[in-house]
């Protein structure tokens, strides 16, 4: 929906006891904007009164007049809740001054609603729904019905009238480092993907409610390997100070976050730049969870609690440089509890 103006001359109305009613002299429905509440969306009115206006109230028409609701004199937005997505509505508002008198309805806009609202997820296989179950087969790299995702959406779609549950897109892959939001490249399957800030703005309609998820950055670094030979360093330690030496080892030592910590920085600050300024989308970017104590097989858990300190070590780094980069205006999620993760050849990723 293009946000829509109307103006109107004014006009006094003498009330019989010598008072005049309000005059709306003009108003306008603004689009969906990343600031407002899912459904809501912002009234600019122009309005006076000799005694001051105290108050608004609004009503959407469909084939019947609709019913009247109260709006923030300070800050007054609208809810479709009440109505249809993609339906033709009229809008309408009134002002209310100190003695109660209301102007005339004054009609703001008429068109079609906006689409229920748009979620988006991206990223790297933490989002993307990625699953292994045997060393020797296949991986699934991208399954957005297994992804948190689908989470993501129930949480939102329970807050919404179901007519507004929200549509739901995964664009993540396995193996996207924070570089590939930008440049795009290839899953560990195979398959090529264009650059998910690209697709990002394709897929968010500047019509309608946007919220973008994305979990990206580990793989900008070699954790993955670090992780790989850390689990074969602690199968053979067999002591709590051997897992201690060799998550040490692991983390400060083989791990090349210093290296990459800029270029982490950098690339973070121009995918968040990029989704700020070219879409109106609410994005929240998540940190990675704690994989201590997680189980890659039944009563095997190759990083116990002696590495806890050098994991929240890990996890500290690794989002200080992601972090470092964001807009302030993208909303960062500690991911600060357990997590349950697949086992064997899918650990550590999330179940």
């Amino acid at each position: 929906v293009v946000p829509a103006a109307a103006q109107v001359k004014p006009v006094t109305d003498l009330l019989p006891d010598g008072d005049t009613r309000p005059v709306i002299v003009s108003g306008e429905l603004r689009a969906p904007g990343r600031h407002n509440d899912l459904l809501e969306a912002d009234l600019v009115i122009d309005a006076y009164d000799n005694d001051g206006v105290v108050g608004y109230e609004y009503r959407w028409n469909g084939a019947t007049i609709g019913k009247a609701h109260a709006l923030d004199r300070y800050r007054p937005t609208v809810s479709y809740a009440a109505i249809s997505p993609r339906s033709r509505y009229g809008l309408q508002v009134r002002a209310i001054d100190t003695n109660t008198n209301t102007s005339d309805w004054f009609t703001v806009w008429t068109g079609t609603t906006p689409d229920p609202p748009n979620i988006i997820v991206a990223g790297d296989s933490i989002a993307s729904g990625y699953t292994k179950q045997w060393f020797t087969g296949d991986a699934t790299c991208v399954d957005g019905g297994y992804s948190y995702g689908t989470t993501v959406v129930s949480e939102v779609a329970a807050t919404l009238p179901d007519a507004w549950a929200p549509t739901y897109t995964n664009i993540a892959w396995a193996g996207a480092g924070v570089g590939n939001m930008i440049d795009g490249g290839s899953d560990s399957c195979g398959t090529r993907y264009e650059p998910q800030v690209d697709q990002i703005r394709d897929l968010a309609s500047d019509d309608t409610w946007n919220i973008v998820v994305v979990t990206v950055g580990i793989n900008t670094t070699n954790w993955t390997q670090v992780v790989v030979d850390l689990t074969r360093d602690t199968t053979f330690s067999f002591t709590q100070r051997g897992d201690q030496d060799a998550c040490r080892t692991a983390v400060r030592d083989r791990w090349n976050i210093a290296e990459r910590r800029d270029y982490i920085t950098q690339r973070a600050r121009q995918t968040s730049d990029a989704l700020i300024s070219q879409t109106n989308a609410r994005v929240y970017w998540t940190g990675y969870y704690e994989i201590t104590g997680t189980e890659l097989a039944p009563l095997w858990v190759p990083v116990g609690d002696p590495c806890a300190d050098q994991m929240g070590y890990a996890l500290d780094q690794l989002h200080g440089a992601l972090r470092d980069g964001l807009d302030p205006e993208v909303i960062w999620i500690d991911i600060d509890r357990k997590i349950a993760t697949q086992k064997w050849a899918g650990w550590p990723h999330p179940n």
